[in-house]
């Protein structure tokens, strides 16, 4: 198969699967019958083991891959997973919800996660060059998760990484020095340019 190509596509109802698939059952019973992880927004870099969803609306960014593409084309912004109600362990994400509906997300996400199951995402940092890209419907720090009521209802925080821009690191050791990176990062545009969280889930 040329991967380059897109992949072929099967319609089961409202949704659309990788050919390789006949219907939801083919695609559950390929990724264990249960336990599922879900990549949401995977595009055509969805990690091994993770079943992909994706509408591919932003695929003219991305080299098309055949082999790796998303397993269900749906629309997540307004569609309801195609999982039961806790049926999944993992639901991760990566630059996604900020172009997302995202209360929709994170209820839709936390209704197929297990309790404590695992809700991780990469977002970019909303005060730097690429949090301000076209596109992104919401802008994203830190604060939005700490103070979000359905967020704090639904989720607990247990790991946060922020990662320092190129521009951060270019700067003189000494400026990096007298600002630390935590403080830089809150007070100063291009410093932070991506933020993981990782969540255990409430029920």
């Amino acid at each position: 198969m040329d991967t380059n190509k897109e992949p072929p596509k099967v319609e089961v109802g409202h949704l659309i699967l990788h050919g390789r698939y006949s219907s939801l059952e083919d695609v559950y019973m390929a990724y264990g019958g249960g336990g599922f992880r879900l990549d949401l927004g995977c595009g055509y870099v969805k990690p091994p083991g993770f079943i992909g969803i994706d509408n591919l609306l932003g695929k003219a960014s991305q080299i098309p891959n055949a082999d790796n593409a998303p397993d269900i084309l749906m629309n997540l912004n307004d569609g309801k997973l195609p999982f039961a109600d806790s049926s999944c362990e993992e639901v991760r994400s990566s630059h996604f919800l900020e172009h997302s509906n995202l209360l929709h997300i994170l209820n839709e996400s936390h209704r197929v996660l297990r309790p404590g199951g695992i809700f991780l995402f990469a977002v970019p940092y909303a005060n730097s060059a690429e949090g301000m890209y076209p596109g992104h419907q919401q802008f994203l720090t830190e604060k939005w998760f700490y103070e979000n009521i359905t967020f704090k209802e639904k989720y607990q925080i247990d790991r946060e990484v922020y990662y320092p821009s190129a521009y951060w690191l270019a700067l003189p050791r000494i400026i990096r020095w007298l600002i630390p990176f935590k403080f830089a990062r809150t007070f100063l545009f291009n410093a932070c340019w991506q933020m993981i969280f990782t969540c255990s889930v409430k029920k």
